[in-house]
């Protein structure tokens, strides 16, 4: 699914066609397995209102375009525009059924309160600190170095030498403290694997995603034509992100900007290419029962579902089991779209529920593919004092090929 970049005014036919059929909030019809995981949209699910869900937010959207509605009663409509995680499940079931774009008509319900100078507090921030240091949080640019300390070898860097693949780990991997020991695998699986990489490092760049998904869009403009010319000039082959929203972004995003001359694959495409090529080999880990979790980014809206869970049924000693909420009929993290900044409780009851079902299944390990992910299931974890554990997919792979060296 790739948006365009469309002022609300041109979804007006879109938004008065909406059926309030109900499915942009429930699993679509043969997927549901139970009551208990039937429901799809979290903030439907959480704030039991119809205008937080994608159906209320057409009708909303239709009501402002047509002036039945005032832009000035700010507060409740920013509320209900922005407690949505942009995980695109309204938008996969109302294509099925009408072909539809709800997520679409959200987004640029966004970007018409950015003009207007409708913003959240949180989002403020973000938006300011990424003009001010490249990324959202308000953390200087020399720190996306910090994550190789304790490396036991150098990783190149590519604004001074050249390589073949650039690994673009985006600002959560290079930024998040709970995430640094995940952000080394990444590197260790690519340096046994003897890949030509490197890194951009103090030089990194956001790649726009949560600008555009908050709702501005020359912010990410200005961040793709900066990063587009800056990728294009490193003569790389290709670029390989652990990050989906930055995957998704790059791969079909940035087209509405400019042309990348490279492969643009995730971490987990990646890795079934070296074990399928023979560039790094796997043993067997201990007895395990596993369930993944996919991330709304690489899934939903780039499509990606099957090399990840190729990936786990290939090491041995894993027993892989699905959650009844899988693929596109997943349910959400709950850290996306300005969520976690913003709503933060929102966001860690999205991931407790996450963590229920993944419970449900039977499993001992939750693995995802994606940071913000491993950071909210983690806080979700936590609250609900499970005994799961979670991991990245690298981290499975990194353990096999481990044990695969003895």
């Amino acid at each position: 699914m790739s948006p365009g970049l469309k002022p609300l005014e041109e979804y007006r036919e879109m938004v008065w066609n909406c059926a309030r059929c109900n499915w942009c909030k429930s699993v679509w019809g043969w997927y549901m397995k139970s009551w208990r995981f039937s429901e799809l949209c979290p903030s439907s699910a959480h704030y039991k209102f119809d205008a937080y869900s994608a159906q209320g937010r057409m009708d909303i959207s239709r009501a402002l375009i047509e002036g039945d509605m005032d832009y000035e009663d700010s507060e409740r409509l920013i509320d209900i525009a922005y407690r949505c995680t942009s995980c695109g499940a309204c938008q996969i079931n109302c294509m099925r059924l009408q072909e539809k774009q709800p997520a679409e008509v959200i987004e640029a319900l966004r970007a018409e309160l950015v003009e207007r100078g409708m913003v959240v507090s949180e989002h403020r921030a973000y938006l300011e600190s990424t003009l001010k240091y490249g990324n959202p949080f308000e953390v200087p640019k020399k720190e996306r170095l910090r994550w190789m300390e304790g490396l036991e070898f150098e990783v190149k860097d590519l604004t001074k030498e050249s390589g073949e693949v650039l690994l673009y780990l985006g600002c959560m991997y290079s930024l998040e403290s709970r995430l640094r020991d995940t952000t080394k695998v990444f590197a260790q699986i690519l340096d046994i694997a003897g890949i030509d990489f490197g890194i951009l490092g103090a030089e990194e760049r956001c790649c726009g995603s949560e600008q555009l998904r908050i709702g501005e869009r020359g912010l990410f403009e200005a961040l793709a034509e900066e990063n587009i010319k800056r990728f294009n000039g490193l003569g790389i082959k290709t670029l390989v992100t652990p990050c989906p929203h930055g995957y998704y972004t790059f791969k079909f995003r940035y087209s509405k900007v400019g042309e990348l001359n490279f492969e643009v694959l995730h971490f987990s495409q990646y890795l079934k290419w070296l074990i399928d090529n023979g560039r790094i080999e796997l043993g067997e880990v201990s007895s395990q029962v596993v369930t993944y979790s996919d991330p709304c980014n690489l899934g939903r809206w780039a499509g990606e579902y099957e090399a990840p869970r190729e990936v786990l049924k290939g090491v041995r000693g894993i027993e892989f089991r699905e959650m009844e909420r899988n693929r596109d009929q997943a349910w959400c993290c709950g850290a996306g779209g300005g969520v976690l900044a913003a709503y933060p409780d929102f966001a860690t009851w999205t991931a407790e529920e996450r963590v229920a079902e993944a419970e449900s299944s039977g499993c001992s390990v939750l693995v995802t593919a994606c940071p913000w992910c491993e950071y909210n299931l983690e806080d979700g974890i936590e609250r609900r004092r499970s005994k799961i554990k979670l991991f990245n997919i690298a981290e499975i792979v990194f353990q096999a090929m481990k044990k695969s060296q003895k």
